[in-house]
């Protein structure tokens, strides 16, 4: 009873204190207030302090590729990869590291029990006279946030806690795209040896044909001709290996982006020309830049700078402690919890700084000056955000145009190299003739080949740049941030 007794008297005698200094306001910084920077260009929404959020899970963009081998390798990339697993627990740190912060808004409880046993030598001849005590308690302390420092504390912790978790998001999104690209280079680089295999057997055809006519001693033959087939031969050779090691190295590399063991092959099916892009919705970039991971983490960042302005403003304001302590104390264990044998202490601790050589205000200047270089680093990152749109769409429009002539040099090449080809074999065409056509025909091929692995990549950029696809998966649902109020 007098635990409970003086718990009653300590809940009216803080009550009462915070009452009387609950008139006292904070200058313009604490609770939220601050105003973070922003222009016209960006508008408001990309800067919010009031409430942290996150936008709704994003549609697997690399399904939109239309690929099912690369499907399946980013499945294995998230199940597999390292740097993920990495991140995923950095996230899980911070988020840990923030509930902790949180905690330290409520009270805590500690409870103990303190024994002892003594004995004191009297004269001589006298017997010891012993003393046992047993003492039993609670200690139960609170710290007040009557200016809001602890619960600043708690949002600047969260705001960080939340940028880790987009750090990650942006992490995955990169890896993935760094898969795609790797898929697109193999694929492309198969071709390109299949390419460089078929332009060794149509000069080892060419070979062929000279070396009849020098035989048979056809008017025009001569060993130079032999000489010249053979060293456009032994060029188209010579490029063998050196795409092997590219293709291996590559493999080697996605093999590495899997987690898995590099070394063995991975048999990925050749992928099909890229089809067209379809257009992106009325609104990019400014509507579809709010999904990507790394601008969401950079606005956290924001918000938990704004947070530690407020932590920074309220040193100035008291701290109040409370600390109740109650228990039993007896000398014998029968009688230990008898009510005669209760105690109970209550502490109020109110401290404030009265003259600190402004190193106060001093930190304060610093919180405010490290939240306009977070705002204005924000900024920068949605501009770059912005470029990084524009690049890919005008590169997605360039290549396309690019393609088409491409296509077209191929068909030409293929036309003048038959037609030389055919006119040597009548014994009306130079050699020479023939030789430049092959080189500009396996020249042409290859370029097209390079500009097919442009465009995807292109693609590839332009969903890395959007944050996702810009079609949204109906099915995704959102998730709210959990953040401290």
């Amino acid at each position: 009873m007098m635990f409970l007794t003086l718990w009653m008297k300590r809940w009216r005698w803080s009550a009462l204190l915070a009452a009387g200094v609950a008139a006292c306001s904070a200058p313009g910084g604490t609770g939220g207030s601050v105003v973070v920077p922003t222009d016209d260009l960006l508008g408001n929404r990309y800067l919010e302090t009031t409430e942290a959020k996150t936008t709704a899970s994003q549609s697997p963009w690399w399904i939109d590729l239309g690929d099912v081998a690369l499907t399946d390798l980013v499945e294995r990339l998230l199940a597999q990869n390292l740097t993920l697993e990495s991140a995923a627990q950095a996230v899980l740190a911070a988020e840990a590291q923030a509930r902790s912060v949180g905690g330290n808004r409520g009270p805590s409880l500690d409870v103990g029990i303190d024994a002892s046993r003594g004995f004191v030598t009297p004269s001589a001849g006298a017997d010891r006279v012993y003393s046992t005590s047993l003492r039993p308690n609670a200690t139960l302390a609170w710290q007040t946030d009557l200016f809001g420092r602890l619960r600043s504390l708690e949002r600047a912790a969260w705001g960080q806690a939340l940028a880790s978790a987009q750090d990650r998001e942006a992490l995955q999104h990169s890896l993935i795209a760094a898969v795609a690209r790797q898929r697109v280079a193999l694929s492309v680089l198969t071709r390109r040896l299949e390419l460089a295999n078929s332009i060794v057997r149509s000069r080892q055809g060419t070979l062929d044909i000279v070396n009849g006519r020098y035989e048979r001693g056809v008017s025009g033959a001569d060993a130079v001709d032999v000489h010249q087939a053979k060293e456009n031969l032994a060029g188209a050779r010579a490029a063998l290996p050196a795409l092997r090691l590219q293709l291996a190295r590559n493999e080697h590399f996605l093999q590495e982006l899997l987690g898995e063991k590099p070394g063995e092959s991975l048999s990925l099916p050749l992928l099909e020309p890229l089809p067209p892009l379809s257009q992106p919705p009325a609104g990019v970039p400014a509507d579809l830049l709010d999904r990507r991971p790394d601008l969401r983490a950079a606005n956290f960042r924001v918000q938990a700078q704004a947070a530690n302005v407020d932590v920074a403003v309220a040193a100035l304001y008291p701290d109040l402690r409370l600390t109740a302590q109650g228990g039993w104390e007896s000398t014998q264990l029968e009688d230990l919890f008898d009510t005669d044998r209760l105690f109970g202490t209550l502490l109020g601790d109110l401290a404030v700084r009265l003259f600190g050589s402004g190193s106060l205000e001093a930190d304060i200047d610093a919180a405010r000056a490290r939240l306009r270089a977070s705002a204005a680093e924000y900024r920068a990152q949605v501009l770059t955000a912005c470029r990084e749109v524009e690049d890919a769409l005008v590169a997605e429009q360039q290549l396309r145009e690019q393609w088409q002539t491409v296509q077209e040099q191929v068909r030409e090449a293929r036309l003048a190299e038959d037609l030389a080809r055919e006119r040597y074999g009548r014994g009306v065409g130079l050699l020479l003739t023939v030789l430049d056509t092959e080189r500009r025909r396996a020249s042409a091929e290859d370029s097209a080949l390079l500009l097919q692995q442009s465009l995807w990549n292109a693609r590839i950029d332009l969903h890395l740049a959007l944050g996702g696809a810009w079609t949204p998966d109906p099915s995704a649902t959102g998730n709210a941030a959990e953040t401290a109020e």
